[in-house]
């Protein structure tokens, strides 16, 4: 006999011990902690920036653009909905999505586990934008 269950299919806990039932009044959406690793600032690196953020259950990131920067998040875990300029994308794991430089993005996370994303960005030129 085999019973299997996805965890993403239960039903959440929702008892006053919970993360969900602390934040469920919070006036804002945004729930999430992220990590600096590589940075040209603090690191030999000159160009590239990478990070890891982690998206609570109901939470999303603040969103932004940066026009000199392209950007790939590769989900590690968890699922959610990138929003990329005007358009949204849901996204699990093994996913990589790419956000060319001047492009609004934002992602909230959608299911029961935490949204775990690898973040690497790039400096690009003018040049290279025309392209």
């Amino acid at each position: 006999m085999e019973f299997k269950i996805n965890i993403n299919d239960c039903s959440p806990d929702n008892d006053k011990r919970s993360l969900r039932f602390q934040v469920k009044n919070r006036p804002e959406s945004i729930l999430r902690d992220t990590y600096f690793m590589i940075d040209p600032e603090t690191s030999p690196s000159h160009s590239l920036k990478l990070g890891q953020t982690i998206i609570y259950p109901t939470g999303m990131t603040t969103g932004h653009s940066h026009d000199d920067l392209e950007e790939v998040y590769y989900v590690v875990s968890g699922s959610g909905v990138m929003q990329v300029g005007d358009d949204e994308y849901p996204i699990h794991t093994g996913d990589a999505q790419y956000v060319p430089p001047g492009e609004f993005h934002t992602t909230r996370q959608t299911g029961n586990i935490p949204l775990v994303l690898i973040w690497v960005t790039c400096s690009v030129s003018q040049e290279d934008q025309d392209k």
